[in-house]
C-alpha cells in the first residue's frame, strides 16, 4: 500500500539542481536506506518528505492520516528544556498539556494543576503520561536532565525518543547513529528491526544499514535510482552499474575525440559541415563536463626523515584518572609502537576522548606516568568540528590563507587539491556555513591529510561521511605508515582499518584485544567461555606454585633506564642515517666509522628491546 508518492519532484538551490524530476513510491512496511555522496541532497530529500520544505515543482502525495515523524541530522545545541518536556512535545497538544501539568505539580501549584486534570481526562491523556515515562526509561534518560548539558550521543537519544513516542506510520531518520556508542547503536538497530512502521534512513554506518533495510534509494546528481533489495545486494548491483557506466564513458570519450577532430578540420569542411552534428557535439561536451567524477586518490603525508621517528611512541605506566567520583581509567599500562593502528571503543562517557587528551598531554593523570616520543608530529581530527569558522572560505581553512600548499614536497594549488576531495572551484571559494555536515567533515579531513604527520589521532571521523568517502579514507589509513589512534563507533570501519582495539568497559576498566571489532567480540566470548569452564571445575585444596618471580632491585633499575637508552640510541641512529643519505658523505674518511657505529647501535637497540620485553 503506497503511503508516500513522489511525482516528478524538482528542487534547486541557486543554480544547482538538487532533485531533478524524481519519482518514486514508499510503501507500508518499506525500510529504505537513502544513499548518496555528501552534498547530493539526501537531507533535502528528507525535509521534503517531512514537509519542512516544499519542492519547486512536482507533487508529493501522502496517504490520508499518515503520521510522519522526523529526526534531523543535527540535534538542537542550546535547548535548555528538560528531557520530559522535549519528549512530550512529540505528542503535540496533549504533550504540551502534560508538560504544563508536570510543571505545576513540581512547583506545588496543586489548585492550578487540578484545573488541568479535567482536560487531561477529557483527552484520555493519562495513558500518554505513562508512555512518556516508559520511553524515557527505554532510552535510559533522566526526565529532569537539561538537553544542552548532554553529549551529542545522548542528545540524539532524546530526539529519537521524541520521534518514536508519536508511534508514527513513517519514521524519517537522518544519521541517527552519529556520536552514539556501539551499545546504543546495537539497541537502536534491534529497535528499528522490530519497528512495524515504514522507515526512511540516512546513515554512513554500513553494518547498521545492512542489518535493517530492504530497499535502497540511490541519489546521484539529482536523479533517484531504486534498488528493491537489501544493502549487500545493492552494493553488488551498484558496482555492476558503475562498471557498465565506465565502459559507456570509454565509448563516449572515443566518439567525442573523433567529433572534436572533425570540428577542427579545414575551411572547406567547416563550410559544408552538418549543423545538427555541431549541436550534438555541443551536447556531448556538456555531458562530459557534468559527468560524475570518481573520488580523488589522496595519500596521507608522513613526515620527512621517517627513519628518525622513535619506535616507541607512548609508554603508559599504571595511569589512573577520575573526574569527581567517576573513575574513568584505573591502573592502565600499555606500549604504543611506531606504525600501530589502534581503535578505541566504549560507551558514551566512558572516557575515550579523555584518554586521548591524556596521551596528548592536554590533561595530567591522577597517578601513573605517560612517556612520549620527542619526535611526535601530530595531526588531530576533532569530532565536534571546533576549529571550523562558519564565515571562513573553505580554501582558506585548508591552506591557512595561502594560494598554494606543499603536498609531499610538491607545491599544489589549493583548488586543485580540494578537487581531489570532490569540492568544485566554486565550493572551494564558498564560506563553510554553506556546506552540509558531511562536506564539513570532508573539509576537515582535507586539512588534516595535507599535514605531514607521524601520529594521526581521529576522534569519530566517520560522522556524516558518505560511503564512498569512507572507503577512500579506509584505503588511505591502511596505506598510512605512521601511528594511528582512532575513536569510532563504526564497526565496519574498525574491522577494515585497525590492528588492535582498546575497549573502555566502564568503572576505569580498560582491556586491549588484537584485531578489529569482530575480533574483539570473538576474543571476549572465548574469555567468557574459559571463565565458565573454570567455574565448572570442582575446587581442590591443592596449592598452586607461583612461578612468576619478582624483579630484583637491580632489574627494576635496569627496566627504569631502558626507555632512555632506547630513545637516545634511536636518535643517534637517525642522525647517522641522515648523514648516510648524502652521497658526498661516502667521499669522506669517517664514513666507514659511521657504518660500523650504525651497525653497533642497531644491535644495541635490538638488545634493549629484547631485554625490555623480558623484564616487562
Amino acid at each position: 500500500m503506497p503511503l508516500i508518492t513522489l511525482d516528478n519532484i524538482s528542487l534547486s538551490f541557486s543554480d544547482k539542481p538538487i532533485l531533478d524530476g524524481i519519482s518514486s513510491t514508499i510503501h507500508k512496511g518499506d525500510k529504505v536506506a537513502l544513499i548518496g555522496r555528501n552534498g547530493e541532497g539526501k537531507s533535502t530529500f528528507m525535509r521534503i518528505l517531512a514537509g519542512t520544505i516544499t519542492a519547486d515543482d512536482g507533487k508529493l502525495k501522502i496517504k490520508n492520516n499518515t503520521k510522519i515523524s522526523y529526526l534531523e541530522q543535527t540535534p538542537p545545541q542550546d535547548n535548555d528544556k528538560n528531557l520530559f518536556d522535549i519528549v512530550a512535545e512529540g505528542l503535540g497538544e496533549i504533550g504540551l498539556i502534560l508538560t504544563k501539568y508536570q510543571h505545576l505539580i513540581n512547583h506545588d501549584k496543586l489548585s492550578e494543576a487540578s484545573d488541568l486534570q479535567a482536560k487531561i481526562d477529557q483527552l484520555d491523556g493519562w495513558q500518554y503520561l505513562h508512555k512518556i515515562q516508559a520511553i524515557l526509561n527505554r532510552f535510559t534518560l533522566t526526565p529532569e536532565s537539561i538537553l544542552s548539558t548532554l553529549s551529542g550521543g545522548w542528545r540524539r537519544r532524546v530526539m529519537l525518543a521524541r520521534a518514536l513516542i508519536q508511534e508514527p506510520d513513517v519514521l524519517l531518520l537522518d544519521e541517527p547513529t552519529n556520536h552514539m556508542d556501539i551499545t546504543a547503536i546495537l539497541d537502536l538497530e534491534k529497535m528499528l528491526k522490530d519497528f512495524h512502521g515504514t522507515l526512511v534512513l540516512i546513515s554512513h554506518d554500513r553494518s547498521f544499514v545492512a542489518g535493517i533495510v530492504n530497499k535502497v534509494f540511490d541519489l546521484d546528481r539529482g536523479k533517484l535510482s531504486v534498488f528493491d533489495c537489501g544493502y549487500k545486494d545493492y552494493v553488488k548491483r551498484k558496482t555492476d552499474k558503475l562498471h557498465a557506466e565506465e565502459m559507456a564513458n570509454a565509448r563516449f570519450d572515443k566518439k567525442l575525440a573523433q567529433e572534436e577532430v572533425w570540428i577542427r578540420q579545414g575551411i572547406k569542411a567547416r563550410r559544408t559541415r552538418n549543423e545538427g552534428r555541431v549541436r550534438a557535439l555541443q551536447t556531448m561536451r556538456e555531458s562530459f563536463i557534468n559527468r560524475r567524477k570518481k573520488q580523488g586518490s589522496v595519500k596521507i603525508h608522513s613526515v620527512e626523515e621517517e627513519r628518525r621517528v622513535s619506535k616507541l611512541v607512548f609508554e603508559i605506566k599504571k595511569i589512573s584518572y577520575q573526574i569527581a567520583n567517576i573513575q574513568l581509567i584505573k591502573d592502565f599500562s600499555m606500549l604504543v609502537l611506531k606504525g600501530e593502528k589502534i581503535g578505541i571503543i566504549g560507551s558514551n562517557g566512558a572516557g575515550k576522548s579523555t584518554f586521548i587528551k591524556l596521551l596528548l598531554d592536554e590533561i595530567q593523570p591522577n597517578s601513573g606516568s605517560i612517556r612520549r616520543s620527542k619526535t611526535i608530529k601530530l595531526a588531530y581530527f576533532d569530532q565536534m568540528r571546533e576549529n571550523l569558522n562558519p564565515n571562513m572560505k573553505a580554501m582558506d581553512f585548508v591552506s591557512g590563507g595561502r594560494e598554494r600548499i606543499d603536498i609531499g614536497g610538491k607545491s599544489k594549488h589549493i583548488i586543485g587539491y580540494l578537487r581531489q576531495f570532490l569540492f568544485t572551484g566554486k565550493q572551494a571559494m564558498a564560506p563553510i556555513r554553506m556546506f552540509s555536515g558531511g562536506e564539513k567533515n570532508r573539509l576537515m579531513l582535507a586539512k588534516i591529510l595535507s599535514q605531514p604527520a607521524n601520529l594521526l589521532v581521529l576522534d569519530e571521523p566517520t560522522n556524516d561521511l558518505d560511503v564512498e568517502t569512507l572507503e577512500l579514507l579506509e584505503e588511505m589509513l591502511v596505506d598510512y605508515t605512521g601511528t594511528l589512534i582512532l575513536i569510532s563507533h563504526d564497526r565496519t570501519f574498525l574491522n577494515n582499518v585497525v590492528g588492535s582495539t582498546i575497549v573502555m568497559d566502564g568503572d576505569g576498566v580498560i582491556n586491549q584485544y588484537a584485531g578489529g571489532y569482530d575480533d574483539y567480540l570473538l576474543q571476549k566470548q572465548e574469555n567468557l567461555n574459559k571463565k565458565e569452564k573454570t567455574k565448572a571445575k570442582p575446587k581442590t585444596q591443592v596449592k598452586t606454585i607461583n612461578n612468576q618471580k619478582k624483579l630484583s632491585y637491580k632489574q627494576q633499575q635496569e627496566l627504569k633506564q631502558l626507555p632512555d637508552k632506547i630513545e637516545k640510541t634511536e636518535i643517534e641512529i637517525g642522525e647517522i642515517q641522515l648523514q648516510l643519505a648524502d652521497p658526498e658523505f661516502f667521499q669522506q674518511p669517517e664514513s666507514q666509522d659511521a657504518l660500523i657505529r650504525l651497525a653497533r647501535l642497531e644491535a644495541d637497540l635490538e638488545r634493549y628491546y629484547d631485554k625490555w620485553s623480558k623484564l616487562e
